[in-house]
């Protein structure tokens, strides 16, 4: 099996040598000639096809007809994942940090391009694994009204949006709205656990779910204003607000252990209030310089209740309250044959949570960050060049805790087209990783019987370094990328699993030796006949090495999957196909169950009809599996869920658009915070 997905991977980089064709693309007019791909520095531009525009039917349904490396996309539930493991995915819309009503908005007929980043630049934020931005032509429109719907048909869960904008002159005022819900009540949930206590025996236990649910309601409500010269200056302000609820999930559990047997519950319920203004300003300087500056201001409020009553009856609430400010400003100078960029980022984070019940605590934090980078890009002749250099300053108190940690940060990627088709590109990065905000809160949470989770905080950032060097191949019809990266974790937070004199066993994180990655993966995509019949598929091996202060565990995982899709007139049928991801990270580790799914869709007049199948000819599939091998602790631990067994989703997207011609703003930063540091 090793030697299989390595020979493949190769095979597609080396192969091509052989083949050859012309390119000529000019991006500014978005003129193509040959490939729809062009690979460059720090990824990939995507030019799709006609038939992918008339096709898609929203942000969504677009680029999971790309068939972009490494991504996961599930267009009936609206996320973005990356399969690695690596970090986020970080999705703009000309260049503005897009929610999942802009995804939704998005006229797929309107998309020029899509820049796809594997290797972001110095100020993307952090954990940042890829960024995704799709480019539109400017809205053409006096108006425009339209809805998105979405509702399985075999579970009770849908997402339905709304929005609508008018324009008059420089200005346009527009507001969007979406409703999602779930309540799934299959989720079935597995656990064998075996305890080493301090008297050298065993004690095992058994937890196996006989009945649950899982119910969610969210609303986001946003209304926009700006004001925009394209020539000179845009002006841009939004007030938004998500109310998101938990009427109130539950779990009953066949408990068994070495002498007992009975039932128990765990019930919750709450909901989370995030309203937020974000301003935003850009003012061109001549013909090459421009400034950009953004503010946001959010506040966060959660109330939660929780109930266990496995052993002893156990509950308490929780009342949070956050409040941060973020601001950002850069500067650009666009030469003729390179970018100069520099900037400064802050943030300031205040928190206090308050627990009360079985958990008495209050946690009171205070969290600053400064960010202060350069950028310069460019290229000669077959030469294209990246780098980058930050000064990075987290600075946090809580109580008499804290830290002050200072990294600087350089970024360099060089890239040389070897001929019209082949490009090698090796990428070097130093960035930093920081814990969330729950896990440096001094709480202890009782999760079960026998288990607790401590915060930490003492706990700060660490240092990730990454190498990576890449071999891409690109035609008119065929576009094959193979990397090897490394990456090394240093003084990482990492599981440490510790039992006291009464039997407890307390979870928490420490910083702790290394965490290091090792991977070798390829992405290829070929059009079997362009504008017909297009396949892609991924392939990876991947090497974990996990050293804390008490253990040292690894793990070699293989990831592949595949889609294939048809374009026939007005209508689109995709298949897709991928075994789930496998990762290892401390003392766990985790696999995605892989996914399975059909979709069809129907294009007429300003309507989109599409039905999605997913997990086929499975009643009730696996969506994960994880286990933990501490010395003290050994869990297997399993979810099914019959609610994504034999899925079937239909999506309905109507749009009307009419009026005068209006410059949609191309913004280039947007920050929103959504941590509620609760344990």
């Amino acid at each position: 099996m090793k030697k299989t997905c390595i020979l493949i991977m190769f095979a597609f980089s080396f192969n091509v040598l052989n083949a050859q064709n012309t390119k000529e693309i000019n991006l500014n007019e978005v003129t193509v000639n040959a490939s729809r791909i062009v690979n460059k520095a720090n990824g990939m531009i995507i030019i799709p096809t006609e038939s992918q525009r008339k096709a898609a039917t929203n942000g969504y349904s677009m680029l999971g007809k790309l068939g972009l490396p490494y991504i996961r996309i599930d267009e009936t539930k609206h996320s973005i994942t990356a399969l690695g493991n690596q970090g986020d995915v970080q999705v703009r819309i000309n260049n503005v940090i897009a929610t999942k009503e802009d995804m939704l908005a998005v006229n797929p007929e309107n998309i020029i391009s899509i820049d796809f980043i594997d290797k972001p630049g110095v100020r993307y934020g952090e954990g940042v694994a890829y960024v995704i931005n799709i480019i539109t032509r400017r809205d053409e429109s006096g108006y425009t009204v339209g809805t998105d719907m979405t509702q399985s048909l075999t579970a009770r869960s849908g997402i339905y949006s709304g929005y609508a904008k008018i324009n008059h002159k420089n200005s346009e005022l527009g507001l969007t709205y979406n409703l999602s819900y779930n309540d799934f009540r299959g989720n079935i949930y597995d656990e064998k656990a075996q305890y080493t206590l301090n008297d050298g025996s065993n004690y095992i236990i058994s937890r196996d779910d006989i009945d649950s649910r899982s119910r969610n309601i969210e609303h986001t409500f946003e209304l926009k204003y700006n004001l925009a010269d394209s020539a000179s200056y845009v002006f841009q302000t939004s007030l938004s607000a998500n109310f998101e609820h938990t009427p109130g999930d539950y779990n009953k559990r066949l408990i068994t252990d070495n002498v007992n047997e009975y039932i128990s519950e765990t019930r919750n319920n709450g909901n989370v209030k995030s309203p937020a203004v974000d301003i935003y300003f850009f003012h061109k300087l001549g013909n090459h310089q421009n400034i950009t500056a953004n503010f946001v201001g959010t506040a966060i409020s959660t109330n939660e209740y929780n109930y266990n009553d496995e052993g002893s009856p156990y509950e308490y609430t929780t009342n949070g309250n956050t409040w941060s400010m973020m601001s950002e400003a850069i500067y650009e100078n666009i030469l003729n044959s390179v970018t100069v960029s520099a900037g400064i980022r802050n943030n300031i984070k205040y928190t206090k949570n308050k627990y009360s019940g079985s958990v008495d605590t209050t946690n009171r934090m205070h969290n600053y960050g400064t960010y202060i980078f350069g950028e310069l890009r460019g290229h000669w002749d077959k030469l294209g060049y990246v780098g980058g250099f930050g000064i990075s300053n987290q600075r946090y108190n809580q109580g008499k805790n804290g830290y002050n940690y200072w990294l600087m940060r350089p970024k360099a990627t060089i890239s040389y087209s070897l001929n019209k088709n082949l490009m090698v590109n090796y990428s070097f990065e130093i960035y930093e990783h920081i814990s969330k905000i729950a896990m440096i809160s001094d709480t202890k949470i009782r999760e079960n019987s026998r288990e607790w989770t401590v915060g930490n905080s003492n706990l700060e950032p660490n240092r990730v370094t990454t190498h990576t060097l890449r071999l891409a191949y690109s035609t008119k019809r065929f576009n094959s990328n193979t990397d090897i990266e490394y990456r090394m974790n240093s003084n990482p937070n990492l599981a440490y699993y510790t039992r006291t004199g009464g039997d407890q066993f307390l979870y928490t994180q420490k910083n702790q030796h290394a965490i290091n990655m090792l991977i070798l993966q390829n992405s290829t995509r070929y059009d079997i006949i362009q504008n017909v019949i297009s396949l892609s598929a991924y392939a990876g091996v991947y090497r974990f090495l996990n050293y804390g202060e008490n253990y040292t565990h690894m793990l070699t995982s293989y990831n592949m999957g595949g889609r294939i899709q048809f374009y026939l007139g007005a209508f689109t049928i995709t298949a897709n196909a991928d075994n789930g991801w496998k990762f290892m990270e401390g003392e766990t580790w985790n696999k995605d169950a892989g996914t399975t799914d059909i979709a069809c869709s129907y294009h007429i007049g300003k309507c989109d009809l599409s039905i999605y199948l997913q997990h086929p000819f499975q009643n009730n599939p696996k969506i994960n599996h994880a286990e933990l091998v501490d010395k003290y602790i050994k869990k297997s631990m399993i979810m099914h869920s019959s609610d994504n067994g034999n899925m079937v989703t239909i999506n309905f997207a109507w749009k009307l658009s009419h009026g005068k011609r209006f410059q949609d703003i191309q913004r280039k930063m947007k920050n929103k915070d959504t941590q509620t540091g609760i344990l």
